[in-house]
């Protein structure tokens, strides 16, 4: 039979002899260098949560409602908490009046300012009584929001940006300080050299108060979650990530600012580069000249 004899195909794939795929590369570099690969991972995970990731749980209606219901307990108390501060200032004022000069050797004054002092330490209590009391209106009230919710989430950034800026601040003045001692000092340097030395100093400065600001940040991270009545689990969830954006912010600005400082050395080392080009090219044209200028013997 000539369809017996004719050759079957067979049904097995051959295996292709090309290279590995980009996905196998991509797995063994991964594997390769691990560490790495996930401080890469937390770095963009960290810069998605500062500029980009939304918050996990969104408000409702009644938690507004309760927000609001427990604020107006605060806006009371801080009426009272205004009311007392001028209590306090009056006793302390009224208590000044009689701390004359070297009123504690003078018996007289030192017993007027004494029995002065109840009322003083009295408004003093108040208001120490009624800030707790504040403060524990106003830890309900974010509890009613959440920590995870849109509110809690847009206050930690702005604590993150707050400490950043802070950051940027320290850094800037001690810049100008040391800008300002580098030129004073700089009469026999020449300019470039001043420049590296100003650039260096700047990113020393910006490096500490980027340093300064993360650090700054993630200390106060705790009383933020315990104002807002934050459990363990979801505040220590909240901390991790929280800190994973503040040190990917930092590290991204320092980097830009790295990369930034690379590049003008590199532009300052090209600018040496061609002035010892042009001057050896002017004293060979000079020494040329001289040559010409030289009288030939017959």
């Amino acid at each position: 039979n000539a369809q017996s004899r004719a050759p079957k195909m067979s049904s097995r794939v051959v295996p292709s002899r090309a290279g590995p795929s980009a996905l196998s590369r991509v797995t063994r570099t991964v594997k390769k260098h691990k560490k790495l690969t996930i401080g890469a991972l937390l770095w963009a995970f960290g810069l998605f949560c500062v500029f980009f990731a939304p918050a996990p749980v969104k408000l409702t209606q009644e938690a507004v409602d309760a927000f609001h219901t427990s604020m107006k307990e605060v806006e009371h108390v801080e009426s009272k908490l205004m009311h007392a501060h001028k209590t306090y200032e009056m006793a302390y004022l009224d208590q000044s009046q009689h701390k004359v000069w070297f009123w504690r050797f003078r018996p007289e004054y030192r017993k007027l300012v004494k029995d002065k002092q109840p009322p003083v330490d009295a408004a003093y209590a108040t208001i120490r009584d009624l800030g707790r009391v504040r403060d524990g209106h106003m830890r309900i009230a974010k509890r009613n929001l959440g920590v995870w919710s849109e509110a809690g989430v847009e206050e930690s950034r702005a604590m993150l940006w707050k400490s950043f800026e802070s950051g940027k601040v320290f850094a800037q003045r001690q810049t100008f300080w040391d800008a300002l001692f580098t030129i004073l000092n700089s009469r026999d340097r020449d300019w470039i050299s001043m420049l590296l030395d100003l650039l260096f100093r700047a990113l020393a400065n910006f490096t500490v108060g980027s340093i300064m600001a993360v650090i700054s940040f993630i200390f106060s991270l705790p009383s933020f979650l315990w104002g807002y009545g934050s459990g363990l689990f979801s505040g220590t969830v909240f901390f991790v990530v929280a800190s994973v954006a503040g040190l990917s912010l930092i590290a991204s600005y320092l980097g830009l600012l790295y990369a930034s400082g690379a590049a003008a050395v590199y532009g300052a080392a090209s600018l040496v580069d061609l002035q010892r080009q042009r001057l050896a090219y002017e004293q060979q044209q000079r020494l040329r000249g001289e040559y010409g200028r030289r009288p030939h013997g017959d």
